[in-house]
């Protein structure tokens, strides 16, 4: 989902180095450390029990934390340390010496102050902690730069992915030949305190600008490098900030999809417990500590602590972590710091913000379990409010603007731009990774891992595939067999040629097909696509079913639910995006339809005829706003949008068959939105209609979407035939609401399992004039239905209960059928439908 939504390419180099990494042994040594690195607990002398909310700072600075809950702190700076102290009230102040550029693991144990008070007087009366919790919502429109008119600042992000506890993982020893130099660049983490191995880093320079207005953003990629990447423009799109701002003024924090309640919300006293824990000056100014901690994790929340300054009441720097025990996959920590400046004398804005991630396959802290960690850091520059940023949104660009000319590898010009100095380590692990790519195992991998993730075994000039379609089974066929190529990038940036052959052992007919793209112009798209092909084609089915020749498709048959028909067919298409928000397809379409004995063609005077011919012409136009769009060479991939994005097909055809003609006109739109409902989820759904003027035979009205196999399609009605429904005007809906564990979350035990509740509804309606319904006896265009299809006449209801994040990726659905629960015939039909599916979502 959203992003967190991406498609396997774009991730796909780290994936492919981390495995190879998994794969190698070790004779590992200890190499440079990039910072400072301090975490451990403290502790009361007198009685052993940890100490909550103490104070932990590096002497000398304003860097510094309190423990948690737990009595547990972690810090870290490049600054220049050697002391660090621990204080609390009621206890006397504690130093302890660390060592400068390392990891150090250490405890406090501070002895408690003996004092003699008088009396104490309690009062009942609104507290300093809920007069604080008020000023700051009342000032947090003030204190949000999102609530500013406009602003632009420069930012430099560094990311980086490391592999977790190598010295485990490796074990092979005749790997270790070739991979055994990698472990010169190991170090310690602050999130786990455990030994990681970089793998990948990146780095860009970029100009943000955003303005209240319709709340547009951009950001301006101005460089990027990724290690052992060379000219990588898709990653280039995610070296920058954008694919995470982190805004603890919202309601709601968006990290990796994931909707956090935010502890400046509106309603935040229902989701957390707040602690006012301290009060002290930092740059002449009183600052408070606010500590928080979640009243329950049924829902995405944090835990941690806010300072907040007490002029302005706005936020100077923020602390969070993960709690333990929620309900979110893949990530078994995971901690936030974002420290503030203050931009004038009244506003504050970021200066630097830190985001770190133990992603893993399991919640365990076993070291024999593959895990990595992902950090992230944002440092801001040159903010200036209510900047005049009307040229930054002229060119209607994407809202991360990003270039071939992006990617530079200039040393110098890095070391002149980043804020601060790489370490040794950081700065040779470009040099490990393009080492890496030399070593003759990694391709060999290399070439495995691009098979699977990207369906087709790529050479330097083509790829064969896609191994999915190599054999599958169907009714009509039979055996199907197929081989498959397409060529590459290195071969040509602008031509793509692609073309597959099968052969079906049962009909005995050799099937084939080609596809020449002409890339004229990548941003904004300029595209031109050739396709023809003799295949097979399952009439009624959604966008969203398996492409004809999947295995899949035969593996999870419902059995005799095809409805397959030979076809011809060709299309020539320009696709034309006048910006980000607006695009055009202009699409010109022929096909031949033959009789099949599950899609049959008949004429009510003529009986059965061996063909139906479709000619179209199709003006698609596309509108969005403020989508995110992976662009590759040849494709481009939506990743998500705030707002619904809308589609609407105006169509001219002309259908044919021996001794008829029949002209007509169509149009359909469809409108997709996505909108999160927190602390309730989120919601999914589709609204789609659409109109047929003219006479035409079946095959060229509105077959509403069924699905015949055990998989679960979205845009598909489960317990629905295919050619069950015709109409020539409809109106469907589609529609899911994922709950994500709010109920379940709440249930003891079932809580355990973390399992997350969809509710699902799906309704069409259509109707269909007599001169279009073939399922009486004399339609005005003489074809008749095949047995079971008819009109609709009334909606059509299906409704069901679905529980995904079983085992973190199964979802199971069960659906009833309201209505319609009988065929032509007055037969019983399938009114319930099982379905799974598999879905990958933190």
């Amino acid at each position: 989902r959203k992003g967190i939504c991406m498609r396997l390419e774009v991730i796909f180099f780290p994936l492919k180095l981390l495995f190879i990494i998994l794969v190698c042994s070790s004779g590992i040594r200890m190499g440079y450390a990039q910072s400072t690195k301090v975490s451990g607990k403290v502790f009361d002398a007198s009685t052993g029990e940890v100490l909550p909310y103490a104070s932990v700072y590096f002497k000398g600075t304003v860097i510094g934390i309190s423990t948690d809950a737990d009595g547990v702190f972690k810090l870290e700076t490049r600054d220049t340390c050697s002391t660090l102290v621990a204080g609390m009230l009621g206890y006397e102040t504690q130093t302890r010496k660390i060592t400068h550029n390392a990891y150090n693991s250490l405890e406090f144990r501070l002895s408690p102050v003996i004092n003699t008070l008088d009396k104490i007087v309690v009062r009942q009366r609104k507290g300093p902690l809920h007069r604080l919790l008020h000023n700051v919502v009342t000032h947090r429109e003030k204190n949000n730069p999102e609530e500013w008119k406009s602003f632009s600042c420069g930012t430099y992000t560094k990311m980086e992915l490391d592999l977790v506890n190598p010295i485990d993982q490796f074990k092979n020893k005749k790997l270790q030949e070739n991979f055994g130099f990698i472990f010169k660049y190991i170090d310690t983490s602050l999130v786990n305190g455990r030994p990681f191995l970089p793998v990948m880093i990146s780095e860009s320079t970029a100009d943000f600008y955003y303005r209240k207005s319709g709340s547009q953003s951009k950001e301006v990629i101005k460089a990027s490098r990724i290690s052992g990447v060379n000219e990588d423009y898709t990653l280039a799109q995610f070296t920058g900030q954008m694919h995470g701002n982190i805004n603890f003024y919202d309601n709601y924090i968006d990290i990796f999809s994931i909707r956090f309640a935010s502890p400046l919300s509106e309603i935040g006293s229902l989701q957390y417990r707040y602690f006012l824990i301290d009060s002290m000056r930092i740059g002449g100014r009183t600052t408070y500590k606010l500590r928080f901690h979640p009243r329950d994790l049924s829902t995405p929340v944090l835990d941690g602590e806010l300072n907040i300054d007490s002029a302005t009441y706005a936020l100077t720097s923020v602390r969070v972590k993960l709690p333990k025990g929620s309900n979110i996959n893949w990530l078994r920590s995971m901690e936030i710091n974002v420290d503030y400046q203050r931009n004038t004398d009244t506003t504050w804005f970021k200066k630097k913000e830190v985001l770190s991630a133990d992603f893993s396959l399991t919640m365990s802290d076993s070291t024999k379990m593959v895990s990595f960690l992902g950090s992230r850091i944002v440092n801001y520059n040159q903010v200036v409010r209510d900047a005049d940023v009307s040229a930054a949104f002229e060119d209607k660009d994407d809202v991360v603007r990003v270039s071939q000319e992006s990617m530079v590898n200039d040393t110098a010009y890095w070391n002149k731009v980043r804020p601060f100095a790489l370490s040794e380590r950081e700065q040779q692990i470009y040099e490990m990774v393009d080492s890496i790519k030399h070593v003759p195992l990694y391709q060999n991998i290399y070439d495995v891992l691009n098979t699977i993730f990207g369906g087709y075994y790529e050479k330097k000039y083509v790829g064969f595939g896609p191994y999915y379609k190599l054999f599958s089974y169907n009714q009509l066929e039979g055996a199907r067999f197929q081989l498959g190529f397409r060529t590459s990038s290195e071969l040509s940036k602008r031509w793509r040629y692609s073309g597959y052959a099968a052969y079906g052992t049962k009909d005995g007919d050799v099937k084939g097909g080609a596809t020449v793209e002409l890339q004229l112009k990548t941003k904004p798209t300029r595209k031109m696509t050739l396709d023809v092909k003799h295949d097979v084609s399952q009439l009624g089915a959604s966008t969203n079913a398996f492409t004809q020749g999947n295995v899949f498709s035969s593996l999870l048959s419902r059995g005799k639910g095809d409805k397959l028909a030979m076809v011809d067919q060709g299309s020539f298409s320009y696709e034309q995006e006048w910006n980000p928000r607006i695009s055009n397809t202009l699409t010109v379409f022929a096909a031949k339809y033959y009789d099949s004995p599950y899609v049959p063609l008949e004429e009510e005077s003529q009986g059965l005829f061996q063909h139906l011919e479709a000619y179209k012409l199709t003006l698609n136009t596309r509108l969005s706003k403020q989508e995110t769009v992976v662009r590759q060479t040849f494709d481009k991939y939506y990743l998500s949008s705030p707002y619904p994005i809308v589609t609407i097909d105006a169509t001219a055809g002309y259908g044919k068959i021996p001794g008829k003609g029949f002209p007509y006109y169509r149009i359909e739109t469809q409108l997709y939105y996505e909108p999160d409902i927190p602390p309730l989820g989120y919601s999914t759904f589709v609204l789609g209609a659409g109109k047929i003027w003219g006479t035409i035979p079946y095959p060229l009205l509105k077959l509403h979407e069924g699905n015949g196999t055990y998989f679960y399609d979205f845009n598909a009605f489960s317990t629905m035939n295919y050619l069950e429904f015709a109409s020539d005007t409809w109106i469907n809906l589609f529609y899911e609401h994922h709950f994500n564990g709010f109920f379940l979350g709440k249930i003891p035990l079932i809580k355990k399992l973390k399992w997350r509740e969809v509710y699902i509804f799906k309704g069409t309606y259509g109707t269909l004039s007599d001169k279009n319904n073939g399922s009486l006896s004399a339609p005005d265009c003489g074809v008749l239905f095949p047995t079971a299809m008819r009109s609709l006449g009334t909606p059509y209801f299906e409704s069901g209960l679905a529980v995904e994040n079983i085992f973190k990726v199964l979802r199971l659905d069960a659906l009833w059928r309201l209505n319609h629960r009988h065929d032509a015939a007055g037969n019983k039909i399938q009114n319930f439908a099982l379905n799974f599916s598999f879905k990958l979502t933190f």
